[in-house]
């Protein structure tokens, strides 16, 4: 079987989508009976010296169209993909993104897979009607993930959550779709969950879309705890955003903010090494990548009760739990990871005996499996 996988991000890593993107190369080594090659406008020249079986696309969109940018991606991409077919002749084409693989779901003759990474388009509806930018902007991309979702011969969801949504919300029907845990390399991370704890307790936040991550709530429910001193890193939101985060803070003593910004993979791994806690009380959040990298490295997690958290935190076995929005009981989870260092470490073994079924080989496996069925029963059909 030959796969062309598109992905309009791949060389800077920076969330589980992309880390996956980087992860699919090895089924060439894995499994030899298959091929995959990627697509992707997010490659350097020295890379793709490196990397064989990476394309790139050249976008080249004029500055006044920028605006449109994401829908001209369809097509500048499927021209490239038809450029590919006349002397790659793959049997089957993979968008990380589903929205992006729209106008390819409408007219390639070869079957199109889409994923879906996050339930953000679906938050859009009628009833939370905004005449503000961000609500129109998702309710659009709503209807061309829809449109996309029912015309892809599959989907891939990250989550069971994540799955029940689609069909939920998009009217797929059940065998449509296919949950796919995202996982993380294993190899090479040190479990270590023995933190100091000191005076002044050290907690990082990842996420770059930090409302979504919802960090306010967070910054309440530290500044809730005024016996403790806290530094809190937070990683992920561009420059232009530290003056709002800046003020997040104002007239609070006992939370102090280190503001990181942008990160690399392996940077984000040394504060999990090295810190006490890692919290993202996110609002919504389709499956939560980081969540397992911090269970990996044996820091505490504390996160809230939403979308394919729990998942990953096995209903609170592995970590701490709350109600999203809920800043006293965050609070109050805060102050029980504090205090007692023995459920610290029975949370944290628990998690690294936990993420084990989140392997690479095996995601990898049941990747190429449903793809598999999708190119098997396309050649039925034919």
């Amino acid at each position: 079987m030959k796969i062309l996988f598109c992905t309009n991000a791949f060389e800077n890593i920076t969330n589980g989508p992309v880390r996956f993107a980087n992860i699919v190369l090895e089924i060439n080594a894995l499994f030899p009976e298959h091929e995959l090659r990627i697509l992707t406008e997010d490659v350097s020249a020295s890379r793709l010296d490196e990397l064989k079986k990476v394309y790139k696309v050249e976008l080249n969109i004029p500055h006044l169209l920028k605006p449109l940018g994401q829908v001209l991606r369809w097509f500048i991409y499927y021209r490239h993909i038809q450029k590919i077919e006349k002397t790659y002749d793959f049997d089957v084409l993979v968008f990380i993104n589903s929205f992006n693989g729209a106008w390819a779901s409408l007219i390639s003759e070869k079957p199109t897979v889409g994923m879906v990474n996050d339930e953000k388009n679906m938050l859009a509806t009628w009833k939370n009607f905004q005449l503000k930018p961000l609500w129109l902007k998702r309710f659009t991309f709503q209807q061309f993930e829809k449109l996309s979702a029912r015309r892809h011969r599959l989907v891939i969801a990250n989550s069971v959550f994540l799955k029940q949504r689609l069909i939920d919300t998009y009217h797929l029907p059940e065998s449509k779709v296919r949950r796919l845990y995202k996982c993380i390399p294993l190899d090479g991370l040190v479990f270590n969950p023995q933190r100091s704890f000191g005076p002044i307790i050290k907690v990082v936040f990842v996420k770059a879309d930090y409302l979504v991550g919802n960090l306010p709530m967070l910054v309440k429910a530290l500044s809730n705890l005024p016996e403790y001193q806290f530094k809190l890193t937070v990683i992920g939101p561009e420059p232009p955003f530290e003056k709002h985060l800046h003020s997040l803070f104002a007239g609070i003593s006992n939370v102090v903010l280190d503001y990181a910004g942008p990160q690399p993979q392996e940077r984000v791994f040394e504060y999990m090494r090295t810190y006490d806690i890692f919290c993202v009380p996110s609002y919504t959040e389709a499956f939560g990548v980081a969540n397992i990298e911090a269970l990996a490295h044996g820091i505490s997690v504390i996160s809230t009760r939403v979308g394919g958290i729990p998942e990953v935190l096995d209903n609170g076995n592995n970590g701490w739990l709350v109600a999203s929005g809920n800043s006293a009981a965050l609070a109050d989870a805060v102050k029980e990871c504090i205090q007692t260092p023995e459920l610290r470490l029975q949370k944290a073994q628990n998690g690294l005996n936990f993420i084990q079924k989140f392997s690479k080989d095996e995601m990898l496996r049941n990747f190429v499996e449903m793809l598999e069925s999708v190119v098997g029963l396309q050649r039925v059909n034919n």
